[in-house]
Order: C-alpha cells, then sequence, then structure tokens
C-alpha cells in the first residue's frame, strides 16, 4: 500500500476531531464529571480521535467503504443512544461515594475505540476480499494489491487481524470485572484470535463469504454486550473461540453447494491463493 496522501490525512483528521468533539461534547452534556475527573476526561479524548482518524484515513486513501463508514454509523448510533436514554446522573450521595443512574455510552464508546478500531480494519480487509475476488466496483479501489495473494502475504494479513481482535478483546477483558486472572485473559485473547482466523482466511483464499457474515454478526454482539452493558457472565467470550468449529463447517457445506451450482468457487472469485 502506498502512503497516505495529504487529502486522506486531512479527511481523516476531520473524523478524528469529530470523534473527539462528540465524545466531549456528551461528557460535557450529561453528569461525566461525577464518575470522573478532568484528567481522566481528556485522557480519553485521543483514543476517540485515533478511531475516526485511521477509519476514515483509511477509507479516503483506499476507496473502501466499511472503515469510515461503520465509524460514521458507529458514532452517531452512541450519539443517537445517549441523547434518546437516561443520561448520568447523580441520584444518591453517602459520604464521599456517590451513586450514578443512567446509560454510559459516549464513556464506553471512548474506553474501548481500540475494539471498534480492530473490528474496523477486519471489516475492510472483507470489502478488499470480496470486491476485488468478485469485481464489485474493484475499479473504485486504489492502493490496494490485487487477488491472489501469496501465501506470506495472506498470512500476513489474518495473523495481524486476528491478533488485533484478540488483543483488543483480552484489553477489554482486563478493564472488565469478570477476567480477573491471566489464563482467562489468554482465553479472551485466543478465542477471538482463532474465530476471526476461520472465516478470514477463507475469504481471502476462497471467497467463501457466509462464515464471516456469521462472524460478523457474533463478533459484534459479543464485543458490544462485553463493551457496553455489565454482563453477568463471561461465557460469550469463550462461546466465540468455539464457534470457529461452526465456521469450519459453514464453509465447507458453502463450497459443497456452489460446486454442484457452479463449480468449486461459483465461477466468478479471482482464483485460490498463489503459491508464491
Amino acid at each position: 500500500m502506498n502512503r497516505p496522501s495529504v487529502t486522506s490525512i486531512a479527511v481523516g483528521t476531520g473524523g478524528g476531531i469529530a470523534s473527539a468533539i462528540a465524545v466531549g461534547a456528551l461528557f460535557s452534556l450529561f453528569d461525566y464529571h461525577v464518575v470522573m475527573s478532568a484528567t481522566e476526561w481528556w485522557t480519553l479524548l485521543p483514543g476517540a480521535f485515533v478511531l475516526g482518524f485511521v477509519t476514515v484515513a483509511l477509507s479516503v486513501h483506499t476507496g473502501l467503504v466499511s472503515p469510515g463508514g461503520g465509524f460514521l454509523a458507529l458514532l452517531v448510533a452512541v450519539v443517537y443512544t445517549e441523547l434518546t436514554t437516561s443520561p448520568p446522573r447523580a441520584v444518591v450521595e453517602r459520604g464521599d461515594d456517590v451513586i450514578v443512574d443512567g446509560s454510559f455510552h459516549a464513556l464506553s464508546y471512548a474506553e474501548t475505540w481500540y475494539v471498534w478500531l480492530a473490528l474496523l480494519l477486519v471489516a475492510g480487509v472483507a470489502e478488499f476480499a470480496i470486491r476485488r475476488g468478485y469485481s464489485l466496483e474493484d475499479g473504485r479501489l486504489r492502493n490496494l494489491p490485487t487477488l491472489p495473494l501469496s501465501r506470506t502475504d495472506l498470512w500476513l494479513v489474518v495473523v495481524g487481524c486476528s491478533g488485533a481482535v484478540g488483543l483488543a478483546t483480552m484489553i477489554l477483558l482486563v478493564r472488565g470485572v469478570l477476567w480477573e486472572t491471566a489464563s482467562g485473559y489468554g482465553i479472551g485473547f485466543v478465542a477471538a484470535a482463532v474465530a476471526t482466523v476461520v472465516p478470514l482466511a477463507a475469504l481471502l483464499s476462497y471467497g467463501i463469504v457466509s462464515p464471516f457474515v456469521l462472524y460478523g454478526w457474533l463478533v459484534m454482539a459479543t464485543l458490544h454486550t462485553e463493551a457496553f452493558t455489565a454482563p453477568d457472565s463471561g461465557l460469550h467470550i469463550p462461546i466465540l473461540g468455539v464457534s470457529s468449529i461452526g465456521f469450519v463447517i459453514v464453509a465447507g457445506l458453502e463450497l459443497l453447494v456452489r460446486s454442484r451450482l457452479r463449480g468449486w468457487d461459483g465461477g466468478r472469485f479471482a482464483s485460490a491463493v498463489s503459491q508464491e
């Protein structure tokens, strides 16, 4: 991939500023000062900026829609939900302690920016594979490689994306209250990483789509639960890892159906992975 242009950096900066301003405005509008100090308030803004900057700049630089579009959809959803649900407010003061009621969507968004960044980067890779592999408006893509990828490049992409999702999940568990052991954090990392490997590798190498569709739904639901709610069980994280077995089965079924209909790859995907 070529170096980002001045335009992509400038537009990405605008996305980062919009993200940080939205978070800061929501913090100021509602009673977030009762759950965080001014220092904590400022330390959360850089993460919100990075999320907006990287995703929007990537979309402008490559022509991919999902990173920047996904970020904008997420930001709008957070702002809308924060404005239309019960805002954070202090309801009881007991000495130096304050009991706060209401939703904390802006805070959760800012604290877990790395999760959404990892998922949006994975979505960008999937969009690249589908559009390039099936020639769907791929003429609009730029600064991206052609398919098939070499085995080395393919596994670098798959391992990098899977590691990013696994690391983000592990950090999310560290800041939570259910997984307070090193082994638990390790399970979270492996579960999320393994769940990402199977559908992404199948999509990039053979154009198999259905496992990634299921993965996208499952991983978003799982990490949304962990980031925006207070789950009373941590079983949803190991289930994410076990689901990789289901992804393999679904991939095999899709291959079987497509081989019966129009050939091993449905007759359209660019080609299998290069032997280089």
